[in-house]
């Protein structure tokens, strides 16, 4: 490669330096020399202006030129920073190669391509063609090194049931099939169509190249004005100006002019070809043309094959048009390089119809820049020839004049042409540029490019054949199976992928996913070297081929299938990207060994669909031409809709992205989006520290965070976190829940050191034994969520620790974001395992009072982000701890044990006692609760509860202060001298009470004498006494409280009125009003539960 462009690049030079000081221009490496010496180097040493060492040191160290004369930058101007740019990479692979380093196929393409447009930028177009050749050669060679074999291990996207696989469905063009990509370079040239030299018949056979060419309606406007300006029809435009990005299809317009002016007869044309020029006037004649290509023409002049020395742009037009009886018309303005004035007139009149086509004019005017001994004229020369020659043209029937001119943005001249700096070249391009368009754009017609929705069209069909009546079956079978899956997942993906528009755009683009269009169209196209639709079609020929020979088995071509891993999609993919993200891709993101890799291989459910590697490879190719801009990174809904195919389970794509996240360097996401980026995401820092950590250090952490979990207690009076041993769990009379250190954890239906902790905490505190047994229940963690646990943890210590060092660490500021953010996430991760973790109560229980205690496991789960208050709502409702207790509940506990009142009473301070010591008994939160049952007596005590008194004479054999329910007198206080007394015997003391001590007759009532049971009769005779045979009563029970009323009635109404002999009925009425009415679920709902329990009425009514 360096020996094809040394000579080049001494021409180049030489004539650079020359306008500047023509006397340096020939012996420019003296310039080199100078700044040699400067730096005292060896004086003996030789300098070739062959060497490329010595070239590329010229064009990329400005001091060399302005140390000799201050001020003094040519080659700014000259290359622009696109040039240097280049000059400073082919420095390196110079070095490289000098020192016998060793260049992957990956880097010796890179540095081809990167050789072939610095040629073509100094306008060296044979030598950019000879290393073209070169490049493609290595293209091959590296084709055939990735054999099937190869390549379908490397492809392996997942199939899609139901759905036939693209391949089977539309078929792509055969060099593109074959990988022989000399058509697929897509890189028209104009001049070697017209002379001769392309061998791509793709572009020189006019039938084949039309039925690989979407007509998009720019083109065919095009088409149309031509064939009616050759027709004489004076109303189309005479001068137009194609003007778009570089690649964007300016030459392949020309391309199709040249053909249309060929004269083939109308029936060789594909048939959509033939309706356009029929529609136009087309008859077949056969219209001189004249193709002007600027980096084909020489500034000094060239000789052509019948010995016409040809000097200027208008020399050679004239020759084009009509040899050299045309070129005699302008010889004298040729030989004089003056523009040939009104001659231009006769020429194109004697010629007409006529179509001229000047391709490239900028790179031919830049390099007229500041010179004046050239043959082609001066600069300023170039803009009068091309106002002359715009004007002829509208001034001539039947003659088309089309320029193509790069696209531009204004700015500083001093520097590149954003989007075009390769196009337009440096700041003398840049001058050249301005001055042609405000030349052409008095006159000609603008040009219409292909839109976005063309350009998909364009693509498919240049790659494609046309699909059959079959394959249009199958292409609507998948756009409809992917748009229902993207409506069925509506949280996953974009919302305009649900609209019925969007299956249409899968249709039209169909084999090829919108997506994947979109990211090239959106993100690729706007770096400076992609060029557009040519570099997406020479990108997706690449990826085409080798997802065809890997034997792809996926429903569309998207942006998760592209295969990263293959040398050639890697090489075209990373020829627009800086060479170190090719050891990214390797390491992070596609390859044998690469990360994501890794996890498919570790977790089936992703690893049978690759589903790690196609995010990652989504993530990449849709978020690395963003990096460095303010909107870096791909949104999760465009991750998703990047990758998902149809048999994909969206809601497993969050697990993957964030195994990625936590296992690769260069991975990051925020705010919602996903990047790679060219700086380690510090994450390998994270992970080797929470490697390092002794695992002390994570209990710690996890103690830390338990201790926050004992400002919550739930039903518990008191919650202890992780003691170190039993002595350091307090022996009180309230209920303790002990949260186990995660030393000790449990597993289920074993005896656990969880177990063997709790069951010796429970039997003593210390050396001492315990008295409070029935006081205490643990909470362990589980044995295997404990490692999750610890996993997580030791994350958020890794992250705690970097963020903790960021100076030492010396982070960015996206380093500090991606820090807290994850630290942030690893947060909440620890916070949901904790709970998720510690899931066994150990419940101390006794079901055989003679027996000794054991410890029951009982599994704890919950919403709710208090342990205790989980543990205290399962055992609530298992019986485990009670923060009420009835009388009745209080009367079963002491019928376990009936010894306890074999006195006929037992004092409330030894009732206590037992609760808290022995397991058989209630766990009670505490003493308050059993004073309030014990208080809470039934009307039923003879046979539920018991009577309380203060206290027994056990001389006279009574009990003192004897209350039993019902009592008028205020129920003793709960001391621990209260008695609670046998039923049998309070009841017996109070029927001895009640006989040695009868109730006086009540008082003679006059008010009340004519009521039943009070008075005398009317006639004044004594009462006769009737008894009370019925009952009844009416109440209205609160709505916000039925349950509680009704309880109430129950309990002292109608248990008062059960007994042997007595006929009860209780009647429910119910009545509700809404003035609203009633819904049809309500009405339903009622009408079925009152069926079901067998009311005797019941209805709705209608007003």
């Amino acid at each position: 490669m360096f020996q094809a462009m040394a000579p080049a690049l001494d021409d180049f030079i030489a004539s650079v330096i020359g306008q500047g000081d023509p006397e340096l221009g020939a012996v420019w490496v003296k310039l080199v020399q100078h700044k040699d010496e400067k730096n005292r180097a060896p004086s003996d040493k030789t300098y070739d202006p062959l060497d490329p060492q010595v070239q590329l040191r010229m064009l990329t160290e400005a001091n060399i030129t302005a140390g000799f004369r201050s001020g003094w930058y040519p080659f700014n101007q000259a290359l622009g920073k696109a040039g240097e740019s280049y000059g400073i990479e082919l420095r390196e692979v110079r070095n490289k190669w000098a020192h016998n380093g060793t260049f992957s196929d990956d880097d010796a393409y890179r540095a081809l391509d990167t050789g072939e447009r610095l040629l073509q930028l100094i306008a060296a177009t044979n030598e950019a063609d000879e290393v073209r050749n070169i490049r493609l050669n290595l293209r091959r060679v590296a084709s055939d090194k990735d054999d099937k074999k190869v390549l379908k291990a490397a492809v392996d996207n997942p199939e899609a049931a139901g759905l036939k696989p693209w391949r089977e469905v539309l078929q792509p063009h055969d060099d593109v099939a074959t990988g022989h990509f000399a058509a697929s370079e897509f890189a028209a040239d104009l001049y070697k169509v017209a002379f001769g030299g392309e061998q791509d018949s793709g572009y020189t056979d006019p039938v084949e190249f039309f039925g690989r060419t979407y007509l998009t309606e720019g083109l065919t406007d095009l088409i149309g004005r031509a064939v009616r300006r050759f027709s004489a029809d004076d109303n189309a435009p005479p001068v137009i100006n194609l003007q778009t990005n570089f690649g964007g299809g300016k030459t392949h317009s020309m391309l199709a002019l040249w053909h249309v002016a060929a004269g083939m007869p109308i029936s060789d044309f594909p048939q959509d070809t033939q309706d356009l020029l029929t529609a136009n006037g087309y008859t077949g004649t056969k219209v001189n043309r004249v193709a002007i290509v600027g980096n084909h023409l020489s500034p000094a002049g060239v000789t052509h094959d019948d010995g016409t020395q040809i000097n200027t742009i208008w020399g050679e037009l004239a020759w084009q048009l009509g040899g050299k009886d045309g070129y005699a018309l302008v010889a004298k303005a040729d030989a004089d390089r003056t523009h040939p004035g009104d001659t231009l007139r006769d020429l194109l009149a004697k010629y007409s119809p006529a179509v001229i086509l000047i391709d490239e004019w900028v790179a031919y005017a830049r390099s007229l820049v500041g010179r004046d001994d050239l043959a082609g004229g001066t600069f300023d020369d170039q803009f009068t020839f091309a106002q002359t020659l715009t004007e002829a043209a509208k001034g001539t029937s039947g003659v088309l004049l089309v320029i193509s001119i790069p696209a531009s943005e204004s700015g500083d001249p001093m520097q590149a042409v954003v989007g075009a700096a390769e196009e337009v070249g440096g700041a003398h391009g840049l001058e050249a540029l301005k001055r042609l368009q405000r030349v052409v754009g008095r006159i000609a017609d603008q040009w219409r490019p292909a839109s976005a929705t063309e350009a998909y069209q364009i693509v498919r069909q240049r790659l494609f054949k046309q699909p059959d009546a079959a394959a249009l079956a199958s292409i609507n079978a998948t756009a409809r199976a992917y748009v229902d899956m993207y409506r069925k997942y509506t949280d996953d993906f974009p919302r305009e992928s649900r609209d019925g528009a969007y299956e249409d755009r899968i249709k039209r683009t169909y084999p090829i996913h919108p997506e994947l269009f979109d990211r090239l169209y959106e993100e690729w196209s706007s770096l400076e070297r992609f060029q557009r639709t040519r570099g997406v079609l020479r990108l997706m020929s690449t990826v085409i081929h080798a997802l065809w020979a890997g034997e792809d088995a996926s429903p569309l071509i998207m942006p998760g299938s592209i295969p990263l891993a293959t040398a050639n999609v890697n090489a075209e993919l990373t020829a627009y990207l800086q060479d170190s993200w090719k050891a990214i891709i390797d390491a992070d993101v596609d390859g044998p060994n690469s990360e994501p890799t890794l996890i498919d291989k570790e977790r089936p459910l992703f690893g049978q669909r690759s589903l790690t590697k196609r995010l990652a490879r989504t993530v990449f190719f849709g978020a690395t031409p963003t990096i460095g801009s303010a909107h870096k990174g791909l949104e999760a809904q465009r991750v998703f809709l990047g990758t998902a195919v149809p048999g994909d389970v969206p809601g497993n794509f969050h697990a993957a992205l964030t195994q990625l996240g936590d296992r690769t360097t260069y991975f990051y996401s925020g705010s919602g989006k996903y990047w790679y980026d060219l700086q380690a995401n510090i994450t390998r820092t994270a992970k080797d520290q929470a490697e390092r950590l002794h695992k002390e250090d994570v209990w710690a952490e996890i103690v830390r965070r338990l201790q926050n979990q004992a400002k919550t207690r739930g039903d518990f009076a008191g919650v202890h976190v992780c003691p170190e041993t039993n002595a350091d769990i307090p022996d009180t009379d309230e209920a303790r829940l002990v949260i186990l250190h995660p030393k000790v954890a449990h597993k289920r239906a074993t005896e656990s050191a969880a177990k063997d902790f709790a069951h010796k905490a429970t039997e003593q505190r210390g050396s001492a034994s315990r008295t409070n047994r029935n006081m205490l229940v643990y909470l362990a963690a589980d044995e295997a969520r404990l490692e999750e646990l610890d996993t997580a943890t030791r994350d958020y210590l890794g992250w705690t620790h970097v963020l903790a060092n960021e100076a030492d660490l010396d982070l960015t500021q996206n380093q500090k974001n991606q820090a807290a953010q994850r630290q942030g996430q690893a947060d909440q991760t620890v916070t949901a395992r904790l709970l998720q973790s510690f899931t066994w109560a150990l419940v101390p229980t006794q079901p055989d009072p003679g027996a000794p205690f054991v410890v029951r496991e009982t599994k704890v789960e919950g919403q709710s982000d208090s342990l205790a208050d989980r543990v205290s709502r399962r055992l609530g409702s298992d019986g485990d701890l009670s923060i009420r207790q009835a009388a009745v509940n209080v009367r079963l506990a002491i019928n376990k044990v009936p010894q306890i009142w074999k006195d006929g009473h037992v004092t409330l301070g030894t009732l206590w006692g037992l609760y808290c010591q022995y397991p058989y008994m209630p766990r009670l939160r505490d003493r308050k609760v059993l004073e309030e049952g014990i208080l809470d007596l039934p009307m039923l005590w003879q046979t539920d509860a018991f009577a309380l008194a203060t206290g027994f004479d056990d001389g006279a054999g009574r009990y003192i202060g004897l209350w039993i329910p019902g009592d008028t007198t205020a129920a003793p206080q709960p001391t621990d001298t209260l008695l609670l007394v046998r039923p049998d015997i309070a009841a017996a003391q109070r029927d001895r009470e009640k006989q040695a001590d009868p109730p006086e007759p009540p008082p003679h009532d006059h008010e009340h004498e004519h009521e039943p049971g009070g008075g005398k009769s009317p006639g004044g005779h004594d009462p006769i006494d009737i008894a009370f045979t019925r009952f009844y009563g009416v109440k209205t029970l609160s709505s916000d409280r039925i349950a509680l009323d009704f309880k109430n009635i129950a309990d002292e109404v109608i248990a008062n009125l059960r007994a042997q002999g007595i006929n009860l009925t209780v009647r429910i009425e119910i009545e509700a009003t809404d003035s609203a009415g009633f819904d049809e679920g309500k009405v339903r709902t009622v009408s079925e539960n009152a069926n079901t329990l067998k009311f005797d009425q019941s209805g709705f009514e209608k007003a």
